[in-house]
């Protein structure tokens, strides 16, 4: 790379680095005095590494989906463990935990309200699935017709694997992918660094926390769906002097949206846009693929035989009425005389 082009990237990336620092910090949550006493009553052991509390034991409110990852700030997302192993997970999710925190391959049940919180291994796993559906999402390939039992299963499948942050730019002439050792555990991110290996996407900045990969915007989009495919949350990062790329006319164009409610996944209503009308009130519709199964192909076949057939006889109804009223009209007799009149004896 010639120097004119290293200058010209040198002033994004530090502020891409020094965003993604910023965005990456561990976020602060308080649980009230009296809400944590609740906890304490109902939970007397480390889920993560099955220790007793004690009175001596330094215990901490954790959350099974961090807000960092999109979590909700509530009560239902909050559990009790030692102070050592909350440090040791950070942010990491709770499958990144151990084999005790196996990932249940159900979609979750919704809603969840009402039922007893549970604190083992295997209940805070099926409470994660369900706080995920509470939690920021990002579009699926489905339509707004799609029922939600077929989105949730296309959620599912990402919320099998463990949940991290990958931070993204992307205006006309620059697609950056940023990655923190904070974002979540390091199997997650170094498959995901893979990944954008594979994409022909070029390490740029290298740091102790943060790592910066540069992408050709041809294959930004490609390489962003992929990793949301691997349960990635993507924040995307604005920089100074780069307008974000505009929003086109493809579902997958709406990468930045978080949404945080299977519902509004479902009508495909993007957030803050309720009140509003528009081509950027909802994420458009995903085009639909067509199975090319044996079995499809031939209902196919079938249901277009079965189309043309019937445009046949409408378009056979539609002559023969026509004919008829102009039988009854005389210039009809008039002009059929003359056309015989023509015809070679």
């Amino acid at each position: 790379m010639n120097e004119a082009k290293q200058s010209s990237l040198d002033d994004p990336l530090t502020n891409f680095s020094k965003a993604i620092s910023q965005l990456s910090a561990r976020q602060s949550f308080n649980l009230p005095a009296r809400l944590r006493e609740q906890l304490r009553s109902m939970q007397n052991s480390c889920p993560i590494c099955a220790s007793d509390f004690t009175q001596r034991s330094s215990i901490v409110v954790a959350q099974i989906v961090p807000i960092e990852h999109g979590g909700p700030d509530d009560f239902s997302n909050c559990f009790l463990c030692c102070e050592r192993c909350n440090r040791r997970r950070g942010t990491s999710d709770l499958l990144s935990m151990g084999d005790a925190f196996c990932s249940p391959t159900a979609a979750p049940r919704l809603p969840p309200h009402g039922r007893a919180l549970g604190f083992s291994p295997t209940d805070l796993v099926q409470r994660r699935l369900e706080l995920l559906a509470r939690s920021a999402n990002h579009w699926t390939p489905h339509t707004r017709n799609s029922m939600k039992c077929t989105v949730l299963r296309h959620l599912a499948k990402r919320w099998a694997e463990p949940r991290f942050r990958v931070f993204a730019h992307h205006s006309s002439d620059l697609a950056l992918i940023g990655f923190a050792r904070r974002s979540g555990d390091a199997e997650s991110l170094g498959a995901a660094r893979v990944l954008t290996k594979f994409q022909s996407a070029r390490l740029v900045r290298l740091g102790e926390v943060v790592s910066v990969y540069q992408v050709d915007p041809r294959r930004f989009l490609s390489l962003i769906w992929s990793l949301i495919d691997l349960n990635a949350l993507i924040v995307s990062v604005r920089l100074p002097g780069k307008d974000a790329h505009a929003l086109g006319s493809e579902w997958q164009d709406f990468w930045p949206d978080h949404v945080r409610s299977v519902a509004a996944l479902r009508s495909r209503l993007r957030p803050g846009q309720a009140s509003k009308f528009g081509e950027l009130a909802r994420c458009p519709d995903a085009r639909r693929a067509l199975s090319d199964k044996p079995d499809a192909l031939r209902k196919r076949r079938k249901s277009a035989a079965m189309v043309e057939r019937n445009r046949s006889q409408r378009l056979a109804l539609y002559h023969h009425e026509r004919i008829v009223d102009a039988s009854k009209d005389g210039a009809y007799a008039v002009l059929e005389a003359r056309l015989l009149s023509l015809q070679p004896c």
